[in-house]
Parts: structure tokens; sequence; C-alpha cells
């Protein structure tokens, strides 16, 4: 609903601009760049406060709890996963929490959620067709991302 104001299309702007290289590049290469990952955070964080303005201080602050809780959970997978997680996967989870955070904490539930849902069902049709290998979890986490932050739009 939030991104119908105007003054935040700035910022989802620059979400969407350093967002889907990073889908094309861990697509390809299984790895998304530490530049781009930590542009779309720092954009993040510069652009939202400002927007935060005109729609208020208080998505400000549930971008941060969002961002926040969305780390450090991360964080925990990281470490149990040993190495079947990349540390750049629990940067751009914190980048997506203060994205989607910040229109909404359940947002960003639903498109960490989601983004797990079809990496692991990405993951699954690979496996059936005989594919093998490491499956990127970065596309599925920016896409669904996208498709959480434009589904309220388009139904609106």
């Amino acid at each position: 609903m939030y991104l119908l104001t105007p003054q935040l299309w700035p910022a989802f702007a620059l979400f969407v601009l350093l967002a889907l290289p990073m889908v094309v590049t861990d697509a390809r290469e299984s790895r998304l760049p530490l530049p781009l990952n930590l542009g779309l955070f720092g954009a993040g964080a510069v652009a939202l406060p400002i927007a935060a303005v005109w729609v208020g201080f208080e998505h400000l602050v549930w971008a941060a709890i969002s961002c926040g809780i969305a780390t450090a959970l991360m964080l925990l997978l990281f470490v149990i996963a040993r190495g079947g997680l990349g540390f750049g996967d629990v940067i751009l989870v914190a980048a997506l929490a203060l994205y989607t955070g910040f229109i909404s904490p359940l947002m960003m539930l639903a498109g960490i959620w989601l983004g797990c849902i079809a990496t692991l069902g990405w993951s699954l049709v690979r496996r059936r067709r005989g594919i093998r290998g490491h499956v990127p979890f970065g596309p599925g986490l920016i896409l669904a991302t996208l498709l959480v932050l434009v589904i309220p739009v388009a139904t609106t």
C-alpha cells in the first residue's frame, strides 16, 4: 500500500536497480557480489530515513527491528549450516528485511519465507530432473521480496 506513495519510489527504485543484477550474478556464479550487497543495504540505510519523513518514523523503527531479527536468525542458520549458506546471503537478508520491514514486519516474514519456499522448490525440481549441485539462495529471496512488495500495490 505504501509503495503507492511517490516519496518511497526513489528508495525502492534503488532496491530494484541493485537487487536485479544480484539475481543474475548469484544464478550464474553462485555468489553475491559484496559491493552490490553492501550497496543494497547502504541504499536502504540512507534512502529509507529520508522517506520516513513523509510516511512516518515508526516505519523506520519497524525496519530496524525487522533487520535485526532477520540478521540474527540468518547468522544462526549460517553457523548451523556449516558452509551450506554463504555470508553474502546473511547480508542480503539484512538488506531485504530493511526494505520490507519498512513497509511491515509481516511483509519481511512473508518475503523471507516465500524466498525459502521458492529456493526449496527450485532445488526439488532440479533434483527431480537429475541436476545436482549448489542451488543459489539469493535469487529466490530477491524475487520473493519483489513479489511481496508488488502484490499489495497490484491488488489496490
